[in-house]
């Protein structure tokens, strides 16, 4: 039953039941079309014989009736109805009926001009109009029956019908379409079977390759697939488009082969992160340990000097008031990782006062390190478009890692300028470095790298891949430069959108 319907479903199957139904159709619509030309030339024919026994047949009554000095009028016709119809049959019009003016029936040849008066030619006739009747019959009959009105100096004086059998030419016609007919099925026959060839021809191709990739995907369910079916493949070698298709089924399949594996990878990595859940906890940890050192030492040294500083007292009052704001958008930010830089409108801020403020605000730390910020700016405004909470986060995370990985006693350098339409901020220290393989690896979530390098514990690298989505959001972009035992530079870059639109270089 399922080979059954397949046949019926198939390509194959389907273009050849469209090929023969087109081409009964075709073959149908002209042989009416020339039949309807056949007919139409038929009639062209008669109505040229007709005119012709029009002229004729009132020259034969007129001379008639001058010859034996009758009346030119009705009377004269009736009186000599006999002599009319033997003119008329010696000139070969055999079948003739003769009528008065009123349609009063005066002489018949033959009984063919029964009930006469119900033919649309005979009533034409009355009115004084030469008419005819094109009859087809059902055994190749062609008969047409003609009516005339006489009239003589624009006086009808009678009617005459005439009938004739077109039977010899009615045959030719149609002996001409069947001939025609017959000339045509062949010619659709050979036609159709040489398409039947070339669809299969076709097809068989396709059928192979749906063989296949059915094969593929059996094996595919049990984790791989043999590369060597496709030698089972033979119109690789074609010229033409099947050839092309085969070829590009095989890339095709390399191609999927190598994602397989690449899938596979994958999978072995994502079961690693998997596994990695546990350091997850260690960034959440590592991202809020800076405000809340922050937090913590303004508040021992308020403590300390109590309001005797009054100048620490508010300093450290408006650090710690930022600082615990940030900290609440960042748990936030780390619990949904999500791009909220999306749904959040950017505002202009000036990056090169946030960049002050967090050196303000990381200096202490950096002198527990036994390291100290030098900030150099170049002379200008820096205003962006961003969100400075999330600017303000990148540069923290970049300064603590700096202060984290850098030589004790070694300065760690801050710049901020503007080159090629871009506002650059590098921020570089002298340590252990990274090597490449740790560069490529640097900005993905959960990597760290080596805990000895660090001089302090709970780092595992979420701050970097968080800062690159920062960037992300604000179409910039993060790098680093590294080599093992140097320095180590982070530069991030914003587009200098505000004095693009305002012209300036």
């Amino acid at each position: 039953m399922y080979r059954k319907n397949r046949f019926f479903n198939s390509i194959l199957f389907r273009m050849s039941i469209w090929v023969f139904l087109i081409g009964i159709t075709s073959i149908l619509l002209v042989m009416y079309a020339v039949k309807v030309q056949m007919r139409q030339n038929i009639e062209e024919q008669v109505t040229e014989e007709m005119e012709s026994i029009q002229s004729n047949s009132e020259l034969y009554v007129r001379q008639i009736l001058m010859i034996n000095n009758a009346p030119i009028d009705g009377s004269g016709f009736e009186q000599y109805t006999y002599e009319i119809e033997q003119q008329l049959n010696r000139a070969g019009y055999s079948d003739i009926a003769l009528y008065n003016a009123d349609g009063h029936i005066l002489k018949s040849s033959s009984d063919h001009f029964i009930n006469a008066d119900k033919r649309d030619d005979f009533q034409f006739a009355r009115k004084r109009q030469s008419a005819f009747t094109l009859h087809y019959g059902k055994n190749n009959q062609c008969e047409v029956y003609f009516t005339m009105p006489v009239s003589v100096m624009g006086q009808q004086i009678g009617i005459i019908s005439f009938y004739q059998d077109y039977y010899e030419l009615y045959m030719r016609e149609w002996e001409t379409l069947s001939g025609m007919l017959r000339v045509t099925v062949l010619a659709f026959g050979i036609i159709y079977l040489v398409i039947w060839f070339m669809i299969r021809r076709m097809v068989g191709p396709i059928r192979q390759l749906g063989h296949i990739s059915s094969d593929i995907s059996e094996h595919l369910k049990d984790g791989g697939f043999d590369s060597g079916m496709m030698e089972k493949l033979k119109v690789n070698k074609r010229k033409d488009e099947i050839g092309e298709l085969s070829r590009n089924y095989i890339q095709m399949v390399q191609v999927i082969d190598e994602q397989f594996e690449k899938i596979q990878e994958d999978r072995d990595h994502i079961l690693k992160l998997w596994n990695s859940r546990q350091e997850f906890y260690n960034n959440v940890a590592h991202e809020l340990k800076t405000p809340l050192t922050t937090i913590s030492g303004y508040a021992q040294l308020i403590e300390e000097n109590g309001l005797g500083d009054e100048e620490l007292f508010y300093n450290g009052i408006e650090h710690i008031l930022q600082e615990s704001t940030r900290l609440h958008r960042m748990v936030i930010q780390l619990l949904e990782m999500q791009d909220k830089g999306r749904y959040t409108r950017m505002e202009q801020i000036d990056v090169a006062a946030a960049l002050k403020s967090v050196v303000d605000t990381m200096q202490m730390k950096a002198r527990r390190y036994e390291n100290q910020l030098i900030l150099d700016e170049e002379p200008g405004d820096y205003i962006i478009e961003g969100q400075e909470d999330r600017v303000r986060q990148v540069l923290i995370n970049l300064i603590d890692n700096a202060i984290k990985y850098g030589e004790a006693g070694k300065g760690i350098w801050l710049r901020i300028a503007r080159h090629r339409g871009m506002i650059q901020i590098a921020v570089a220290n002298q340590g252990k470095g990274m090597d490449e393989e740790e560069i490529s690896h640097i900005f993905e979530p959960f990597y760290r790298v080596d805990k000895e390098r660090s001089r302090e514990m709970g780092s595992s690298g979420l701050g970097l891949a968080i800062s690159k989505k920062i960037m992300e959001e604000h179409h910039g972009m993060i790098r680093v430069k590294s080599e093992p035992g140097g320095y180590t530079i982070f530069m991030i870059c914003f587009p200098d959108t505000i004095h693009e639109e305002r012209g300036e270089k």
